[in-house]
């Protein structure tokens, strides 16, 4: 019993003394949607994991929240080498981790939250000094995806009327003539039935932001599933959500 009250007090005294010679180091930690600006608070949030990439262990934890930054800055002017692209208005959370030495952490990200049927998911690890912070735009993680919100409606005869409201990753908004131009972009809806393709609806911009639909004719009866997607093919950028709906007997 004395042994191991002995190795357990070692084993204390080591904790401590390791403790005692960590340095908190801050990293700040952001996410942009491609082709867009930064994710923050109007999506939900980013949520954030902070761990060693060797062992697991989570070192810190929280959500990148704040204001998507500056259109002009992001999207509208040439990017120079080295230009900081955030400001402290800018989404980020800024990570506080305790080390004693260089150690490969990985940052982990999943968003946007308020809109889970677009949760996308990015990491990438980077090496970490003791007492030397990386701030700034600090790590930013760029996040494929739009934002797409599907939803049908079925009429007499077999018409199926097919929505979406659709937007970038960060919230930004798609109109005529904006930065993010509706003709960019393909929407597109997959009739599915017992995971077989019985059509493929073409879906138009209704405007006046963000707003695409369509619609189709299916006679026979049953439950049928729309998978509406939104696909920009110069970057490659997709979105995609799923709408169930029924046709009744007759």
């Amino acid at each position: 019993m004395k042994l191991i009250k002995s190795l357990t007090a070692v084993a204390i005294g080591v904790a401590l003394s390791l403790n005692a010679f960590a340095v908190e180091t801050q990293v700040m930690v952001r996410a942009k949607a491609v082709d867009a600006k930064y994710i923050g608070t109007s999506v939900g949030g980013v949520k954030v994991v902070v761990e060693d990439a060797e062992t697991g262990e989570i070192l810190d934890r929280g959500w990148i929240n704040g204001g998507t930054g500056s259109t002009k800055a992001i999207i509208k002017e040439p990017i120079a080498r080295g230009q900081v692209m955030t400001d402290d208005k800018t989404a980020g959370f800024l990570a506080k981790v305790d080390i004693t030495s260089p150690r490969l952490l990985r940052f982990k990200l999943v968003a946007p939250y308020g809109y889970r049927q677009a949760l996308q998911e990015a990491s990438v690890t980077s090496w970490v000094i003791p007492g030397k912070n990386i701030l700034g735009d600090g790590i930013t993680l760029n996040m494929p995806g739009f934002i797409v919100d599907a939803w049908t409606r079925v009429l007499e005869g077999g018409q199926v009327d097919i929505y979406t409201k659709a937007m970038m990753l960060c919230g930004c908004p798609i109109y005529p003539d904006g930065p993010w131009d509706p003709k960019n972009y393909e929407a597109k809806a997959i009739i599915m039935q017992n995971e077989v393709k019985v059509a493929e609806v073409p879906l138009e911009f209704t405007g006046p932001v963000g707003m695409f639909s369509g619609k189709t004719n299916i006679t026979k009866p049953g439950y049928y599933k729309a998978i509406v997607y939104l696909f920009d093919k110069k970057t490659g950028n997709v979105g995609v959500d799923r709408a169930m709906f029924e046709i009744n007997q007759k």
